[in-house]
This record gives structure tokens, sequence and C-alpha cells, in this order.
């Protein structure tokens, strides 16, 4: 009498899980190529979908990769992916892309006029960029350094003490987007500067400006 063994083979399925997780915030610069991965294992069939902002902007597909060719600025935002099969959905932790740019400055040139020993406060011009540019001021071509008259904000504002004639110039700042390597030069700010004088009992009015050079 012969004997027969029985196995039984005893296929599990396994729900989807991440081998790795998003890397958190991470930044790009604009116009270079970006490939967000989705690296899951479970049993398959598995399909992905993406999403932006807690917005779906892809169906869901065999595709594990979301590519896009040319980042714009527009392309910043928090990405996250869903793997699914059979046995259930999972969310992948959220990856925050950023994209580094920098505009050219809009305004044009600016004339400030100062009167004597008073406080000149001169703003930066403006330029959108992310990350926040490193600002630097110029005057006359020499890079300014703060002194005990001349201060520079956190906000980047130029800050002049007690002027005199001798602050009279063209003044301008230089911007540096660190993460891009971008530099732009503003456009000129020309300080003027007014004294006041009394002479036989009338106010003369002087102003000290710029004198132009090319």
């Amino acid at each position: 009498m012969g004997f027969h063994s029985v196995i039984d083979v005893v296929v599990t399925d396994i729900a989807p899980y991440f081998k790795t997780e998003a890397g958190g915030a991470q930044t790009h610069l604009e116009g270079n190529r970006l490939v967000l991965t989705c690296l899951a294992e479970g049993s398959w069939p598995l399909e992905f979908k993406w999403m932006r902002n807690s917005t779906d902007i892809t169906k869901y597909t065999p595709e594990y990769r979301y590519t896009i060719a040319s980042l714009k600025r527009e392309d910043a935002g928090v990405y996250q992916c869903v793997v699914r099969n059979r046995m259930g959905a999972l969310i992948q932790t959220r990856a925050d892309v950023r994209v580094a740019y920098m505009d050219n400055f809009a305004e044009l040139e600016q004339r400030k006029t100062v009167s004597q020993a008073r406080a000149a406060v001169l703003n930066p011009p403006a330029v959108t960029s992310y990350p926040r540019p490193q600002v630097t001021w110029f005057r006359d071509g020499f890079k300014i350094i703060p002194n005990h008259r001349v201060a520079i904000t956190l906000d980047n504002q130029l800050v002049v003490l007690g002027t005199a004639a001798a602050d009279a110039g063209r003044y301008y700042v230089q911007a540096v987007n660190e993460r891009n390597g971008e530099n732009k030069t503003s456009p000129s700010i020309y300080l003027l500067f007014v004294f006041i004088k009394l002479h036989n009992s009338h106010i003369c009015l002087y102003v000290y400006k710029y004198i132009f050079r090319f």
C-alpha cells in the first residue's frame, strides 16, 4: 500500500509598501529635468498615481516615475505618490519640491533727495527670486561697508545717518541667487543732497547732485 504526500502551497497577497520614502524638501533649478520615483513593492499588479498639493495630476498607471522635462517655477509644490494593488492603497511621504529662479529687476532708475543732516533711507530695487537673493550695496562702483553712520537692515534697506554733500552719488545693489548662481545688477538710485543756508537774511537752497560721467 503506497503513501501519497500532499503539499499545500499557500500564496499570500502582500499589501503595497515603500522601499524608500521621499526626501523632504528639495530645490531644483528652473529649466532642469525633474524625475520623481515611487519605489514600492507588494503583490502585482501595482498601480501608481501622483498628486501635487493634494490634487491628482495623473491617473493610476503601472508607471512608478513622474517626469517634468523642463521645470517651471509654477511646478513647485508638495508631491506625493499613491500606490495600490488588490490588497489596498498607500500614500507616500511628502516631497516638497522648490524651484530656484531669479527675474530681472523690474524698476527703473530713481532719484531721491535728502536734506542736510537728515537720514537717507534707500530701498533696494525689487527683484523676484527664490531663494531670497544675497544683496550687496554699492556707491559709485565701490562696495558699501556699514559703519557708525551707515547701516543695512535685515530687509536690505540702506540707511545713511547725518547725510552730507559727500553722500550724494549713484547707488545700486547687486543681487546673487546662491542656489542657481545668477547675479543681477539693479538700476541706479541717484541720491541728491539739499543744503539750506541763511545768507543776508535770505534762505538759499543748494542742491548737490551726482555728476553724470560717460
